[in-house]
């Protein structure tokens, strides 16, 4: 007897079960979102989103970008590390620990049920311990919102894909330092993973039908 084939989602809502969904918080940080031109726009839309998972027990997770002592850089990082801050040789300030960069945007820092991911590089999965951690608590779905789109965001994207995560991005809630950078980042997002804009996931996570039928 022949099984019907299992109903792949079409759309980004089809995916976002609170229960098995994460709210992933890029990179809240003052060296980072904090730089955003359109920070104030952003926040409203991500505290929108904040709120919406809080409230439906959706798993809020955070990133935050901490690079490692001068000593312990490989060649290629300060070389990274160099092109991102405008061509200063000056890796040894760049998000370390205890540093203005690194310290969270005022307002948003994480509270203790929340998951904070450090990591060294733009993706959640790499050499961190993210993976783990999200399927211990049976995530099978990341929602991305912060800065910015065509880095991080777009980086970590396609990484939990290949980790075997649904991806879905947030379209009024992802930024980045420029307007061509975001357009860039977000042409290619909308070929690889769900867009969304924020209602339609508040709509998903709260219950409310007329939201839902805009994912």
């Amino acid at each position: 007897m022949k099984t019907k084939p299992e109903m792949l989602p079409t759309r980004a809502t089809d995916v976002l079960e609170p229960r098995t969904t994460a709210l992933l918080l890029w990179d809240l940080q003052n060296g980072l979102g904090g730089q955003s031109p359109q920070l104030d726009q952003l926040s409203a839309v991500w505290r929108a989103l904040y709120n919406a998972a809080a409230a439906s027990g959706v798993l809020i997770v955070r990133s935050r970008h901490v690079a490692p002592r001068l000593d312990l850089m490989d060649e290629v990082t300060r070389w990274r590390i160099t092109r991102r801050t405008h061509g200063e040789n000056r890796p040894e300030h760049y998000m370390q620990p205890g540093g203005v960069d690194t310290a969270w945007i005022p307002g948003w820092e994480p509270q203790t049920d929340e998951l904070v991911i450090e990591k060294t590089a733009p993706s959640l999965f790499h050499l961190t311990q993210a993976d783990a951690r999200l399927r211990a608590r049976g995530v099978r779905a990341l929602v991305l919102a912060g800065v910015a789109t065509e880095q991080g965001i777009d980086f970590t994207s396609r990484h939990a894909l290949a980790h075997g995560y649904f991806t879905v991005v947030v379209e009024d809630g992802v930024g980045s330092y420029s307007a061509d950078a975001h357009e860039h980042g977000m042409a290619l997002l909308r070929r690889a993973t769900f867009v969304c804009p924020s209602t339609a996931i508040i709509g998903r996570w709260v219950g409310e039908p007329a939201a839902q039928a805009a994912g």
